[in-house]
């Protein structure tokens, strides 16, 4: 009866030590941890700079440049989540699973994006009224010599009207209407969180991230009275930390020509016109037989292009960006263009506990022919003649009153560097 009650006091020893045994095999099981890794990705590709992180945990890692992410200490048991700006969240169980790849889908909602204030960030669904934002990449839809033009019929409540044809001008921007009879009514312009004291001449489109506009009084209570007139917040590309050195080129080319001439007069029409007035009788050059378009021997096909180069990147403590751009856009008046070379860089550097960095912002500029005007065209009567016997064209005219230079593409052209109308800009912002 001993012997019985022994073997069964051991048979339920061995179950309980069993059960023990399987539960710790369990809690081990449960709470194993190994790296998992994958690639974020959406429709158009990897997406840098994605947040990936433990469920209530502290343990988290973003993607780098290429969409790419490894995350350590993660039990098999765990939840991760990923999350980025402008798409849904997703939490994925890893389940074991060391390869995690996901292809995150773009927010619904644009009421959800965030923007850049003056004071920080905040929801666009809490600013949509008082803040107006483009990204860079929208502006450069428009290829132009300078933002203003990108800018232009882009951006709720803010005015942009052309105020000249020549090339290198800024067009004229008003947020809140004409304030002041005397004093200026252009907004501040802040350049990467500084004051900018140049034109957006002075600004190469190819460089630009976001431009983010202020248009409440909110803006004054940041940058004083110089923001009365509202803001204008642009941002430039910059590099990441952590990030490979990235390459980048662009360019474009564009002709221009007149699309539609003033409306004047032709010759018969101008010979029927002297002939009903009765005031005045030809010129030395003027016949009524003669029917010359001034117009059309003036304007030219302008040419506009552009190249952008940069590297962009970073380093576990730093980051860098360095930009070279070159503009050039013909005017369809002869001898009138605009010349820019810029160089932008910036570089951010952690020295222990102290940070450096340095931007700076310079360009180079030529402004040809900006008084060449077409008055001289317009006012040279239709039934002038501009060529001598032999074909070649003359200095001048003799109309009825009047003596006016032949002012064609080839005479002005012809003249080289006797007529010259040049001013040059050279531009350096640092910070």
């Amino acid at each position: 009866m001993t012997n019985f009650l022994f073997i069964k006091s051991q048979s339920k020893h061995f179950k309980h030590l069993g059960f023990l045994l399987l539960l710790f095999m369990f809690s081990v099981g449960a709470n194993a941890q190994t790296t998992v890794s994958g690639t974020v990705s959406d429709a158009s590709g990897p997406i840098p700079g994605v947040n990936v992180s433990l469920k209530g945990g502290k343990n988290g890692v973003s993607t780098n440049i290429d969409g790419k992410y490894s995350i350590n200490n993660v039990r098999a048991n765990a939840i991760l989540v990923y999350s980025y700006v402008g798409y849904v969240t997703q939490e994925i169980a890893v389940k074991g699973q060391t390869q995690i790849n996901v292809k995150l889908l773009e927010e619904s909602s644009t009421l959800k994006e965030v923007v850049v204030i003056g004071y920080g960030t905040q929801r666009k669904e809490a600013v949509t009224g008082s803040v107006a934002s483009i990204s860079g990449t929208t502006l450069r839809d428009v290829p132009s010599s300078n933002i203003t033009q990108a800018l232009q019929g882009r951006l709720a409540g803010v005015e942009i009207a052309q105020t000249s044809t020549k090339p290198g001008t800024s067009m004229q921007i008003r947020i809140r209407g004409a304030r002041s009879l005397s004093a200026s009514n252009d907004p501040l312009v802040v350049l990467d969180g500084i004051p900018f004291s140049g034109s957006f001449t002075d600004i190469n489109p190819g460089d630009v991230k976001s431009v983010d506009i202020l248009k409440d009084a909110s803006a004054t209570a940041i940058y004083g009275s110089r923001g009365a007139n509202g803001v204008i917040l642009v941002t430039t590309n910059k590099g990441q930390k952590g990030q490979a050195a990235k390459f980048s080129y662009d360019q474009f080319y564009a002709t221009k020509s007149a699309f539609a001439q003033y409306d004047m007069m032709n010759g018969p029409e101008f010979v029927a016109l002297r002939k009903a007035a009765n005031l005045f009788t030809n010129g030395l050059d003027e016949a009524n037989d003669v029917n010359t378009d001034w117009q059309d021997s003036f304007y030219r096909t302008g040419i506009e292009t552009s190249h952008n180069m940069s590297v962009l990147g970073g380093t576990e403590k730093g980051t860098y960006k360095f930009n070279l751009g070159y503009l050039k856009d013909e005017a369809i008046v002869p001898q009138q263009d605009f010349e820019r070379i810029s160089l932008n860089a910036s570089i951010d550097q952690e020295i222990g506990a102290f940070r450096f960095g340095l931007t700076t912002n310079n360009n180079f500029s030529i402004n040809n022919g900006a008084s060449m005007g077409v008055g001289t065209v317009l006012s040279t009567t239709p039934i002038s003649n501009p060529y001598n016997l032999d074909g070649s064209l003359k200095r001048t005219v003799k109309m009825a009153q009047d003596e006016a230079w032949v002012t064609t593409r080839e005479t002005i052209n012809n003249l080289g560097d006797k007529w010259k109308d040049q001013s040059q800009t050279l531009a350096s912002y640092n910070n």
